[in-house]
């Protein structure tokens, strides 16, 4: 069978005894299942104005079909996607393939305020303090009723998570690490009141540009791309050309597609200018070498 036929069957057999219209099939999938009530009558192609509407008739039928195709799975079973697409095409990413819920790595600092529909919960500070981490599962409806008074960071590099000496300031703070790419449940998540401020510290190249004007589509002003100290000596001494070189293109990017957000940005335009003078970017690293 089809790719597009079994997913317009799995489809039809949640419903049971309902009808679907044509609405909810793509063309292809409408198609396959007009050819499969020609072949087996096993559903039914019924014609309303210029519309069209499809209702299984015989479910044995269909299940045996079903079956032959993904053994042991006839679409009415909750199972996560990735096992669904196994039973489907024998691939586990052969469909829909992100998961629902994701897990972020976070540690607080100097004891941040975070609450929980207006409660004070202390279990944050308490997990870094036991075990110098806390990990949080964030996705759907997820930890989406915590909020803290306190700024967030973000780092892109483990080193910084690591070690936290290099913050401006020793205010209460909560520091998440997100490993190169800003997820967009991360960025999701941030969204929803999490915080009055998020400074995100990422490399100062093409990739951490992307990140920021990813995240500053959904948080505005309430996101700044932090400029360590002596950015520019740093940048001069131990910027790297080949970092450049593989992120230049993605620089260009950003600049074609953040000009608005630039606007009232003087000192990153500053820093951008600077990258594409000298061919050179600059990783998170450097800020111990201030």
């Amino acid at each position: 069978m089809s790719k597009a036929l079994v997913s317009a069957l799995l489809k039809l057999n949640r419903t049971l005894s309902s009808s679907l219209s044509g609405s909810q099939f793509t063309e292809n999938q409408k198609e396959a299942l007009m050819n499969f009530e020609t072949k087996t009558q096993a559903i039914q192609c019924l014609k309303k104005g210029r519309g069209i509407t499809f209702k299984i008739i015989d479910s044995q039928v269909v299940e045996t079909h079903l079956n032959h195709h993904s053994p042991g799975y006839d679409g009415r079973n909750k199972v996560p996607e990735r096992a669904a697409n196994i039973a489907l095409n024998r691939n586990s990413k052969g469909g829909k393939s992100n998961h629902e819920k994701a897990y972020i790595l976070l540690k607080t600092v100097n004891n941040p305020c975070w609450m929980r529909e207006g409660k004070l919960i202390i279990e944050l500070n308490q997990n870094t303090e036991q075990f110098g981490i806390c990990a949080l599962e964030i996705g759907n409806e997820s930890n989406t009723d915590l909020t803290t008074t306190h700024s967030i960071w973000l780092v892109e590099n483990q080193a910084l998570f690591d070690q936290l000496d290099w913050l401006p300031t020793n205010e209460p703070t909560t520091v998440i690490w997100y490993r190169g790419h800003l997820s967009n449940k991360l960025i999701d998540w941030l969204t929803i009141n999490r915080t009055a401020k998020v400074y995100l510290f990422a490399d100062y190249d093409g990739v951490g540009l992307n990140n920021y004007a990813r995240i500053t589509t959904k948080l505005g002003n309430d996101v700044e791309f932090w400029l360590m100290p002596e950015w520019n000596r740093l940048l001069s001494t131990y910027g790297s050309d080949e970092v450049w070189k593989s992120t230049k293109d993605d620089v260009n990017h950003f600049l074609k597609t953040s000009e608005q957000l630039l606007a009232n940005k003087a000192e990153l335009k500053e820093l951008i200018i600077e990258m594409q003078k000298q061919g050179l970017a600059l990783e998170q690293e450097a800020v111990w070498l201030a």
